[in-house]
C-alpha cells in the first residue's frame, strides 16, 4: 500500500511545494484555521458550524480523515480532506448525497468496499496558479488506488464544475445544499479505473493513470449503463465543443443566444461563442432544487435556460433571466433565494473562468461588463 504520509514536492521559483499529512493536534489546528481564513474571511461564507470565537472550521469528518497539506517552507498554503471508508462509516446525509447505496450495488453482497469522499479543498490566493492543486489531485488519486477504491466522490459549487470535470469527475445529476454555508452544490464522481475518460477530458491524472496495469473495466461499464439517464441530462464542459454548445443554446431559445440574453448584446456570434465556451457550463436542476440561496456567496452569474424558477425577491423567473446576484466579476453575497419550480436547465458563468478569459480577451470582456451595468 502507498505510504500516505510520504511528502511530495515540486519546486517553485521560491521553495518547493511539499505535500504532507496533518497528524498532530497543532498541525490539524493550523488546517482548521486556514479553512476559516479562506472560507469566512476571504470568500465571505456564512459558516454555521465554524467556531467564530477562535476562528476554526472543522466537523466530525475530520476525526477520521486524511488531512492533506501543502507547505512552502513553514507556511501552510493549502489543504484538502480525504475520507476513505466503507459505506457504514459515512453519515446518512453523505450516503444520500452521493447515492452510495446505488454504487454499492456494483459489488457482490459479501463485499465491503471502500469509497472516497473529498472535501474542504482550498489553496491560498497567491498560490492558486501554482502546482498545488495538481499535487493534491495526484495524491488523492494515489490514495484511492492504494485502497482499491472504484468510486471517489466530491461536491462543488456550480462555478467550479468545469475545473472538476477537467480533473476527470463526472456529474451524477444530484444537487444539494451545503448545510454549513447554504451554497448550491453539484455532486460528482470519479471512476478511478476509467483511464480512457481521463485521457479524453485532458485530465492531469492521465499521465500517472495510464501506467497502471490492474484496471477494473467492469466498474466503468456498470456505471455508464446504470447512470445512463443521469449522464444524458448533463453536458460535460470538457467534452462539448464551442460549436456544439452554441447549437444547444440556440435550441433553448429557438434563436441566436445573443438575441435573447442581454449579457451578450452587441457581441458578434464568434465573440459570444468564445465567451460561452470559455466561461459557461450547463447545469440541470430538479424541481425543488435551490439554484441560489440567500446569504450564500455568488461566484458566478446564472441564467435560466428552460423551465420556471421562483425568486424570493423578484417572483417568477423565465428563460433568459438572471437567477440571483451577479458574481461574475467578483464574489458577492446573495440577497435572495431562487428555487426551481420544475425540472430546468441553467447556464452558469464562472467567476474564475471569467477572470482568465478577461486576461486573454479584454475587449470582449469589456463589452460583457458594460452589458451588466445597463
Amino acid at each position: 500500500m502507498t505510504n500516505i504520509n510520504q511528502a511530495t514536492s515540486v519546486s517553485t521559483k521560491e521553495e518547493p511545494i511539499r505535500i504532507g499529512v496533518a497528524k498532530t493536534p497543532e498541525e490539524k489546528r493550523e488546517v482548521y484555521r486556514l479553512r476559516y481564513s479562506i472560507y469566512a474571511e476571504e470568500i465571505g461564507y456564512d459558516l454555521a458550524d465554524a467556531d467564530h470565537n477562535i476562528k476554526l472550521l472543522y466537523d466530525e469528518l475530520d476525526e477520521w480523515a486524511i488531512l492533506l497539506t501543502a507547505h512552502i517552507g513553514s507556511t501552510l498554503i493549502g489543504t484538502v480532506r480525504v475520507n476513505i471508508g466503507r459505506i457504514s462509516e459515512f453519515s446518512s446525509d453523505l450516503v444520500q448525497t452521493y447515492r452510495m447505496a446505488k454504487f454499492r450495488k456494483f459489488y457482490n453482497e459479501e463485499d465491503d468496499p471502500f469509497f472516497t469522499v473529498i472535501s474542504r479543498g482550498m489553496v491560498t490566493s497567491q498560490y492558486r496558479s501554482s502546482a498545488t492543486i495538481y499535487l493534491f489531485t495526484v495524491k488523492m488519486y494515489e490514495l484511492s488506488c492504494a485502497y482499491q477504491v472504484q468510486f471517489a466522490f466530491l461536491n462543488c459549487t456550480f462555478h467550479l464544475i468545469p475545473f472538476y470535470e477537467h480533473t476527470g469527475q463526472v456529474r451524477i445529476d444530484k444537487n444539494t445544499i451545503d448545510p454549513n454555508d447554504n451554497s448550491s452544490l453539484a455532486s460528482l464522481v470519479m471512476l478511478i479505473d476509467d483511464v480512457e475518460h481521463l485521457r479524453t477530458v485532458g485530465s492531469p491524472l492521465f499521465r500517472i493513470a495510464r501506467k497502471r496495469t490492474s484496471l477494473n473495466s467492469k466498474a466503468t461499464d456498470w456505471f455508464y449503463s446504470e447512470f445512463f439517464r443521469e449522464i444524458k441530462t448533463t453536458v460535460n464542459s470538457r467534452l462539448v465543443s464551442e460549436e456544439e454548445l452554441w447549437t444547444i443554446m440556440y435550441q433553448y431559445f429557438g434563436n441566436r443566444p445573443n438575441n435573447n440574453i442581454s449579457l451578450l448584446k452587441g457581441l458578434s456570434v464568434s465573440e459570444a461563442k468564445l465567451f460561452l465556451h470559455s466561461c459557461g457550463s450547463l447545469v440541470h436542476c430538479h424541481v425543488g432544487d435551490y439554484i441560489a440561496a440567500c446569504g450564500s456567496t455568488s461566484q458566478e452569474l446564472i441564467i435560466l435556460l428552460s423551465g420556471r424558477a421562483r425568486s424570493s425577491l423578484y417572483g417568477i423567473l423565465l428563460p433568459g433571466q438572471y437567477c440571483g446576484e451577479n458574481g461574475l466579476e467578483y464574489p458577492t453575497t446573495r440577497s435572495s433565494s431562487v428555487i426551481a419550480l420544475v425540472d430546468l436547465d441553467i447556464l452558469v458563468l464562472s467567476f474564475y473562468n471569467f477572470g482568465n478569459f478577461r486576461k486573454r480577451h479584454s475587449v470582449i470582456a469589456c463589452k460583457i461588463l458594460c452589458n451588466l451595468q445597463k
